[in-house]
């Protein structure tokens, strides 16, 4: 579990499907995210992934809480990104509520410091839809460097790329 001032993270639960399917239902939050809108029943498979890279590689996605209420506001963590191999992806996606509040870099910060201290991790990336331009945002205040932009299929991403220190 990590804290921050405003929040608490924890690692998801096979028994998280309807907090994770309020985000991955959502169609302002997966309008721009890369892996567009879930039904109810791809998102319990996602959670299903994230149940199970955490039991892999003793990190994952975090279930992220208001620490003040107790409110589900979405996830963040690290994640293996499967085309790049064993390239270390950090993930974020809150609710439209949050949004603007400093969350989002908040949340990340946390899991950065601890993918590189705890996990020993030398480098993470980050990837986004190339018209996220409030994720991008979040990515350049955290200290990630611009890599390059690529083609999905419809979708054009971009990725950064963010080293530990002294590397």
């Amino acid at each position: 579990m990590l804290q921050t001032e405003r929040l608490s993270l924890r690692p998801f639960t096979l028994a998280d499907g309807d907090a994770l399917f309020t985000l991955y239902g959502d169609r302002r939050v997966m309008s721009i995210r890369k892996i567009g809108l879930q039904t109810r029943d791809r998102s319990e498979a996602q959670l299903a992934e994230i149940v199970e890279h955490w039991r892999r590689r003793g990190f994952g996605l975090y279930a992220v809480y208001g620490r003040a209420d107790g409110r589900f506001l979405g996830e963040c963590g690290l994640r293996e990104r499967v085309p790049y191999g064993e390239e270390i992806e950090l993930s974020y996606g809150l609710i439209p509520e949050t949004w603007g509040q400093g969350l989002a870099v908040e949340a990340s910060r946390a899991v950065l410091d601890e993918g590189f201290a705890r996990h020993g991790l030398r480098r993470i990336y980050a990837i986004a839809r190339a018209d996220n331009a409030r994720s991008r945002r979040v990515m350049e205040k955290l200290g990630f460097r611009f890599l390059d932009d690529e083609a999905k299929g419809e979708l054009r991403v971009v990725r950064y790329l963010l080293e530990r220190a002294g590397d």
